[in-house]
């Protein structure tokens, strides 16, 4: 995707400038094999700060309203986004992120599903942890702490892959097994985002 590129160098210039971007452990990415990176949300520059500083490629799981024309349609197509209805239960979209984690490709989910949900009291949604379990992909938790600010420090923390030994994966799910694996993701997620 030589757009992606391009416009990947341009915002690595704005991010290293404007944020002051720091990433920490993103030695925790593997090379290869199917992944769901999953952060909290602070800003709608998350997804390009972390794009940029990443060398492997990833798919990214955004809000619907950003492909509501033609323009942002064909925008966020040609930089490895792809739409989700939020709270429709949106099954293309599903479809879309298990073929490409069958595919051996990695995602990227903001679980809380909104900017600073858990500061709003809103409870991580169970998708990524389903996601996870349906394509037996483990997830790596990301914490992002900085309110980007102009010229300010934004850092994102990548943390160790959550294995999936311990949970039912495949078309049979256990829904204990998908709230215990919301559970732990959330808490790894506070964790690297509080972390000193």
């Amino acid at each position: 995707m030589w757009f992606r590129s391009f416009m990947k160098g341009i915002f690595k210039v704005y991010c290293s400038i404007m944020y002051r971007v720091t990433v920490i452990g993103n030695e925790n990415i593997p090379d290869e094999g199917a992944y769901i990176l999953c952060a909290n949300h602070v800003h709608a520059m998350d997804a390009i700060s972390y794009v940029v500083n990443e060398k492997r490629m990833f798919y990214i799981m955004a809000k619907a309203e950003l492909f509501d024309n033609k323009f942002k349609k064909w925008f966020f197509t040609n930089v490895a986004a792809f739409p989700i209805k939020r709270g429709k239960g949106d099954t293309d979209a599903l479809d879309v992120a298990k073929n490409l984690l069958k595919d051996g490709q990695m995602l990227f989910i903001f679980p809380e599903g909104t900017r600073n949900g858990m500061a709003k009291g809103v409870r991580m949604k169970k998708g990524a942890a389903m996601l996870a379990l349906s394509a037996n992909a483990p997830i790596i938790p990301i914490g992002i702490k900085g309110d980007y600010k102009p010229f300010s420090k934004v850092r994102i923390t990548v943390g160790k892959p959550i294995t999936l030994e311990k949970y039912t994966t495949g078309e049979e799910l256990n829904p204990r097994d998908i709230v215990s694996l919301t559970q732990e993701m959330q808490a790894e997620i506070v964790r690297l985002r509080d972390e000193e």
